[in-house]
């Protein structure tokens, strides 16, 4: 009967042919340049060894992503040196090991030795299943296997078609259609069909020798962010040590045995393409500067608008792997500030008009308090260096409080880490009186917000409120002093005695100008 062709039987199909290389196609009059080195792994010395560049963003999305693909998410530049030995004139060149998530369109060959020219450039793609095998043997020798009258049958023809079956041109000049068929292979399939992903270039050279290459491409399947560990201590005040470090998840399907990393703190906007394609006749004339080896710790640069961290020494980047790297030595003494915070939630964002309905007030009824940690990322406080995006572990000694994820965060800003709700404290937040004058252009509202405290020792507990209505507001009537946060949002720092509660109320007036309608 009629079955399709798993890439595992047409791999064993593959290898019961001819051994040798594939054959050069007749189309393709350049003869084939010999390696150097070998064109499908890194060179191990130190001009050999290729530059691999990770941006960050994507990292959660490709940790979980399965088997690779050509649309992976991360986004990483691989500078991978290649070398020939060419012969005078026109010279075909191929490298392999190239991942199934690159960007094929964006692949550049640039010749470092002079006197040598890139002609043309193509892409050839891997079988991606039996559809894929079928299409590209039209018109070449198979065998089939298939069973007529219980005997098994065996035809070899040139494959006319396969639409509602396998249609052959036999030897003796019939034409065979068979209809349900056990298995068939292919004849010098070898030498036809293409056993992994390659880019093959048409290379002039002026005269015969060694010459070097360097082949740059963007891909997917490569992304990173950072991995941060912070422990307090408040044997002396707040004080709090952070240790950064990276993590870079390849899922690309290859492994970069040696490679100088750089992994950038930035997300570059990218164009999606249609498809990926390979144009022939292209020709290229760039080139790429190599910066030295940084040593010790990774070196820290401005790289655009991002920042960036070269690795000191070559770090392996495994396929399927998850690897650990240092960002900067371990900061101990840094100075923090503990809060314990109650925030009533509510859409921040500018109304186009005052909004009167009742059910623009925030989140009532029981809220969480949740343990905070705050530090000033500045030099004077122990820190003052640009922080990339990642997650954040958080001790209280040896005990562990939270985590919080960490923007990208420049010097000079602050550092707020919501660990965890605090087990001891609760908050209940009630909406006690709204007042819409339409006349006088104002929205008087009024909240109470009661805090209890089941802890053996006083407490003060930061409450957020947000003021969402209009931007023009005035809190008029407070039982603790208030302090403007921001545009949208008042604070108030309520001491709560151990064992007991506090009752915070407030009043708050928005006023709209003449001409502008709720």
């Amino acid at each position: 009967m009629h079955r399709p062709l798993s890439l595992l039987a047409l791999a064993c199909t593959l290898a019961a042919c001819s051994p040798e290389e594939r054959a050069p196609d007749a189309s393709q009059p350049p003869p084939a340049a010999t390696p150097t080195r070998p064109a499908d792994r890194d060179a191990a010395d130190e001009a050999g060894i290729t530059r691999l560049t990770v941006y960050s963003g994507g990292y959660d999305a490709l940790a979980r992503s399965g088997d690779p693909g050509t649309d992976m998410p991360g986004y990483a530049l691989v500078e991978r040196p290649l070398h020939y030995t060419l012969k005078t004139g026109l010279n075909a060149v191929s490298a392999t090991s190239v991942p199934a998530a690159m960007d094929v369109e964006a692949a550049t060959l640039q010749a470092r030795t002079p006197g040598v020219a890139i002609e043309s450039q193509r892409y050839v793609a891997p079988l991606s299943g039996t559809g894929d095998l079928v299409s590209q043997i039209i018109g070449q020798r198979i065998t089939v296997e298939h069973t007529a009258g219980g005997a098994k049958q065996t035809d070899t023809g040139v494959l006319l078609s396969a639409n509602g079956g396998l249609t052959l041109a036999l030897g003796d000049g019939r034409v065979k259609v068979v209809r349900d068929y056990d298995n068939f292979s292919v004849v010098d399939g070898t030498s036809l069909l293409p056993q992994q992903a390659e880019l093959q270039w048409t290379v002039r050279a002026e005269a015969n020798g060694d010459a070097d290459f360097l082949l740059s491409y963007p891909m997917g399947g490569l992304a990173w962010r950072a991995e941060y560990l912070a422990r307090i201590d408040d044997a002396d005040g707040c004080k709090l040590a952070l240790d950064g470090s990276a993590l870079v998840a390849n899922r690309a399907g290859v492994t970069f045995a040696e490679a100088h990393l750089t992994l950038v703190a930035g997300e570059p906007s990218r164009v999606q393409p249609q498809r990926q394609y390979m144009a022939r006749g292209q020709a290229y004339d760039s080139r790429v500067a190599a910066a030295p080896a940084p040593q010790g710790m990774p070196r820290q640069r401005v790289s655009g608008e991002y920042h960036a961290y070269e690795l000191p020494g070559t770090t392996p980047i495994h396929s399927g792997a998850t690897e650990r790297v240092a960002l900067f030595p371990r900061r101990d003494a840094i100075a923090c500030e503990r809060a314990y915070v109650v925030d009533a939630d509510a859409p921040d964002w500018q109304p186009p008009r005052p909004l009167v309905a009742p059910d623009h007030r925030g989140t009532t009824g029981a809220l969480p308090v949740t343990a905070a940690v705050s530090v000033q990322n500045t030099k004077e406080a122990g820190l003052g260096q640009p922080l990339p995006a990642g997650r954040v572990r958080v001790y209280d000694g040896g005990d562990f409080l939270g985590e919080s994820e960490l923007g990208h965060t420049p010097a000079g800003a602050e550092i707020r880490l919501e660990v965890g709700k605090v087990f001891d404290l609760t908050a209940e937040r009630e909406a006690t009186d709204l007042r819409v004058d339409r006349s006088g252009r104002t929205i008087t509202e009024s909240f109470a917000i009661t805090l209890k405290n089941a802890k053996d020792s006083d407490v003060e507990i930061r409450v957020v409120e947000p003021l969402p209505r209009w931007s023009d507001w005035q809190v008029t009537a407070s039982s603790v002093p208030s302090k403007k946060k921001d545009a949208r949002h008042v604070e108030f720092n309520v001491p709560v005695a151990a064992g007991g509660e506090t009752r915070l109320t407030y009043t708050v007036r928005y006023r709209w100008p003449e001409g502008v309608t709720p």
